[in-house]
């Protein structure tokens, strides 16, 4: 009886996590699967509050900004949107599900590294208009493993036009 009850529960979470990822489209190029595509902003948003804040186990709803891009790495038209946090970040997202039905939004790819102690976590993200800026735009988080907390997200930043 507890094997059986263990099986249905084990299924539910299956099923619950497919419900959740499948909006996006595994590809087997992208170094993080299940992050490739989708047409809706909220889901975009919905997975990264979700997965990300989950594996970072992040304690605290602040983020401090991390210039990714110096003047070697930048376009010449990029925008590096300073001090972005959640609220904010969210509020972005929000305006721009208000403001457009089904929305294009493409990840070109997105790159993971980690070691240790640091995780950095950078997408390479298009769509038709976003923000006011248009074509592309980079996201960059990076993680800090503290020994007392675990990891957690301490820097985030976007650049436009890059």
């Amino acid at each position: 009886m507890r094997l059986c009850g263990l099986l249905i529960f084990l299924s539910y979470i299956v099923y619950v996590d497919n419900a959740v990822t499948a909006n996006f489209i595994s590809d087997p190029r992208s170094m993080f699967p299940k992050m490739v595509r989708t047409k809706n902003a909220f889901h975009f948003l919905q997975y990264f509050m979700g997965t990300f804040r989950r594996m970072f186990r992040n304690k605290t709803e602040m983020i401090e900004h991390f210039n990714y891009y110096d003047d070697q790495v930048k376009g010449t038209d990029c925008h590096i949107q300073e001090e972005l946090d959640f609220a904010r970040f969210k509020s972005y997202f929000d305006r721009y599900t208000r403001t457009h039905y089904n929305p294009e939004i493409r990840i070109i790819f997105a790159i993971m590294t980690k070691d240790s102690s640091h995780m950095t976590v950078e997408f390479h993200v298009t769509s038709q208009s976003w923000f006011g800026f248009e074509d592309h735009f980079h996201m960059i988080i990076r993680a800090v493993n503290d020994e007392n907390v675990g990891w957690g997200v301490r820097y985030l930043s976007m650049a436009f036009n890059c």
